[in-house]
């Protein structure tokens, strides 16, 4: 769970502003979105508005560029030539970045601040109720640890060993997560959240192992199957279309081949083919068998006789399509735990679609995960779906730097339309726009 996000001159982030998942006290429903962190206690939703070019997929493309960081274990290649902030008066090379976390039953503090080519500062604290202690910081030449934290052969010498391996534009936690998991058990923990946990969707994301997961998965295929019908598209149900590739099909397709030499390569495991004529297909290589199967994902629609057709995705909607790439994310929101942050979480669907599914995890008392993402749809500015501590608007203020604040911020009745408050500008978060008659339109 992500309990708080800070960002400082990165993009159209100035001075530190900081999004958090913490109750609000003036905000009551919804109970089974608060979620126990420790001492804390965090929200598994959270949806940020604001007008186009407020910042809101600033703030996604933070993250992932953290994320991105800590999966690359090093700030090369980054392209951060153009990160910081550009309307400040003593422009400063540094960013920074810092998260506090919930994973393994311990809340942490990760912050890191950068240059394009150097860390400046690092460190990993654990968090408390009443005092943080720091697992690790790193400023400069200097490395300071907590040694309790450690292994026992963690001395002078050992440490002085790590700062010669670990270059400037390295990470610590990284490096000791990755390459020493067994040093330090904290470190390990904090580097597989970023790994395993955290997952950022971007709005061209495509999931790609749709066919494979209903195939093996009867949990998954349980839920899409339920929640399918529920979003009034026309499909009843998905089902995979699965056969085994000849070798004269497999040899009259030269992208085919390839797929099919990954998939042998990595027995068991799924790969996309991206095919039109195969629309929503992965390729597996199954060795208990030593056959090759193309697994097809087909939808099945009623007629008024209530006889069943079969037809391909390729016929479906975009919105339609996308909706069903996103089934593996809501599943491990549900099921699996971890935290999703979807940007553009509505491109391409219906506002009712959308509404309905951000419903059906909204009364959800089973999630285990948790959904943070952005969006212009109004239609989810409803009370019966979210907490005003779970609605956040970004806004640009006088010197082009985004703002970021909560509805609950507001004294918002339980009664009240927020939607049409929005629309309105009571809250801010939208555009300002010119009288067209003063344009002369």
């Amino acid at each position: 769970m992500i309990l708080r996000f800070i960002v400082e001159n990165i993009t159209s982030f100035k001075d530190a502003v900081e999004f958090n998942t913490f109750l609000s006290s003036k905000s009551h429903n919804h109970d089974n979105h608060r979620v126990s962190c420790g001492h804390a206690t965090a929200l598994r939703m959270a949806a940020i508005y604001g007008a186009n070019g407020a910042g809101k997929s600033n703030l996604i493309d933070t993250l992932d560029l953290l994320n991105a960081m800590v999966r690359n274990g090093s700030i090369q290649g980054l392209s951060l030539a153009d990160v910081p902030f550009k309307f400040n008066d003593n422009p400063s090379d540094r960013s920074g970045l810092a998260i506090e976390f919930y994973h393994a039953g311990n809340v942490y503090y990760y912050h890191v601040e950068f240059s394009e080519e150097v860390i400046h500062l690092e460190e990993l604290l654990l968090c408390n109720k009443n005092k943080d202690i720091t697992i690790f910081k790193r400023e400069g030449d200097d490395l300071t640890v907590k040694g309790k934290f450690f292994s026992q052969r963690t001395n002078a010498r050992y440490l002085d060993t790590i700062k010669r391996m670990v270059r400037p534009d390295m990470l610590m936690l990284s490096f000791l997560g990755y390459y020493y998991p067994n040093e330090s058990s904290y470190i390990t923990e904090a580097y597989s959240w970023f790994v395993t946990k955290l997952r950022i969707v971007k709005p061209n994301y495509v999931s790609g192992f749709v066919p494979h997961l209903l195939d093996t998965n009867k949990q998954f295929s349980d839920l899409v199957n339920a929640t399918i019908p529920e979003l009034k598209t026309g499909i009843e149900k998905l089902i995979v279309k699965k056969e085994i590739l000849k070798d004269d099909i497999i040899n009259s397709y030269p992208a085919l081949q390839r797929v099919v030499k990954q998939a042998k390569d990595h027995p068991g495991e799924p790969q996309t083919y991206s095919d039109p004529f195969f629309n929503m297909c992965n390729i597996v290589f199954e060795p208990q068998t030593d056959a090759v199967y193309m697994k097809r994902l087909m939808s099945i629609h009623k007629r008024l006789d209530n006889s069943e057709v079969e037809m391909s995705m390729i016929s479906e909607s975009d919105g339609t399509r996308r909706l069903i790439e996103y089934m593996p994310l809501f599943y491990s929101v549900i099921q699996n735990g971890g935290v999703f942050v979807v940007d553009e979480i509505e491109r391409s669907i219906h506002p009712i679609m959308i509404k309905n599914i951000i419903r059906i995890l909204s009364e959800s008392t089973n999630a285990t995960g948790q959904l943070i993402f952005t969006t212009h749809e109004s239609c989810l500015l409803d009370q019966n779906i979210l907490r005003p501590d779970e609605i956040w608007f970004a806004q640009k203020d006088s010197e082009q730097a985004t703002q970021l604040y909560p509805l609950s911020d507001f004294n918002i009745h339980h009664t009240a339309n927020i939607e049409n408050g929005y629309l309105n500008g009571r809250y801010g978060g939208i555009p300002f726009l010119s009288n067209l008659k003063d344009l002369h339109w």
